[in-house]
């Protein structure tokens, strides 16, 4: 079994093995009274928050880009922004080749400077995320102390990113270092593979050219605070979670985003269910209405998500065919 092969069944496996465990002892009939029983008028406002929220980071794509010599429209970013959204949503980690390679056939934008400028926003994203974890347990200490110490499945998959990670850097230095040789410099296929990592480079280091650096950060913090204003107002949409606290949506936002990071599946399926449904057991509900309650919201975030995603795949062919156009004075030409 190839890579490639690899690289989609095992998400899949993890996320039917995760649900399957979740689900197994829930009955359908109670997560049904979720969606019965909720304000769908809040739930229309979480879909404009998560609207919002792809607007937001697609600004913040803009200025990244723009450090380095490239002025797509919002639009444009937005679009492709959400091509990658549904790229994740069938391959984890495919979204951000497929959101620059969207940006290409739009504007032109090399992929491997888009990808270059995605890296330096998720290194950024990754901070924040440290920041939000931070602040969980600074507000909610004693939850976050026995959720942590209980919490033992995600471990390993946190483990194996760390670990992969070190491999994959080691792994870099030393390829950079065999290109570096004189004997590979003149080989074509070296030339390439080195001018694309430059232009990987020069994306990264966007992030210090910013022509508006406090526009970033504003920005930065302003994504955050629409994910955490979204999960709150989806805790609001159902009665039996509209009394917690906001420091519970804040709980909520930590766990299901560090496990993203730790057990990446397809659109979060299985690996939120699990970890929200424990999150949510702190705040005195029983595991089975945990897991009724995180399999509502995960639902409703999900299909929003994929409404908005799928509207990308229609637009972006438009884009395309709009910038292949001849102008109308290279018509008279």
């Amino acid at each position: 079994m190839n890579k490639r092969v690899m690289r989609q069944v095992v998400p899949i496996l993890l996320a039917t093995g995760l649900l399957w465990y979740v689900l197994n002892d829930v009955p359908l009939t109670q997560i049904g009274n979720q969606f019965r029983k909720a304000d769908y008028g809040l739930l229309g406002l979480v879909g404009l928050l998560i609207g919002l929220f792809y607007v937001l980071r697609a600004a913040r794509w803009q200025l990244t880009l723009q450090a380095i010599g490239y002025k797509p429209s919002l639009f444009r970013a937005t679009v492709a922004l959400l091509a990658g959204s549904l790229a994740s949503m069938i391959v984890p980690g495919a979204g951000e080749l497929t959101r620059c390679g969207s940006l290409q056939q739009t504007d032109g934008i090399p992929v491997s400077q888009g990808l270059g400028s995605v890296v330096a926003e998720r290194i950024i994203d990754l901070f924040m995320l440290v920041l939000v974890l931070l602040l969980t347990i600074l507000l909610e200490f004693g939850r976050a102390k026995t959720y942590f110490s209980n919490l033992t499945l995600a471990l390993p998959g946190t483990v194996i990113l760390v670990v992969g990670l070190i491999l994959a850097l080691l792994a870099a230095l030393i390829i950079w270092q065999m290109l570096r040789h004189p004997a590979a410099q003149n080989r074509p296929f070296v030339l390439k593979l080195t001018n694309l990592i430059r232009g990987f480079g020069r994306g990264f280091m966007a992030i210090r050219q910013l022509p508006r650096p406090g526009l970033f950060v504003s920005i930065t913090l302003l994504i955050q605070v629409f994910a955490w204003l979204t999960t709150y107002v989806l805790l609001l949409a159902t009665d039996s979670t509209q009394h917690l606290p906001l420091t519970a949506a804040l709980t909520i936002l930590a766990v299901s985003s560090l496990g993203g990071l730790a057990i990446p599946t397809q659109g979060g399926i299985g690996t939120y269910h699990f970890l929200v449904s424990r999150a949510l057991v702190l705040y005195g509900f029983s595991t089975t209405e945990g897991v009724s309650l995180a399999t509502f919201m995960h639902a409703v975030s999900f299909g929003f998500n994929l409404l908005f995603s799928s509207l990308s795949f229609l637009i972006v062919p438009v884009l395309v065919q709009q910038r292949k156009q001849p102008t109308p004075l290279e018509r008279d030409v």
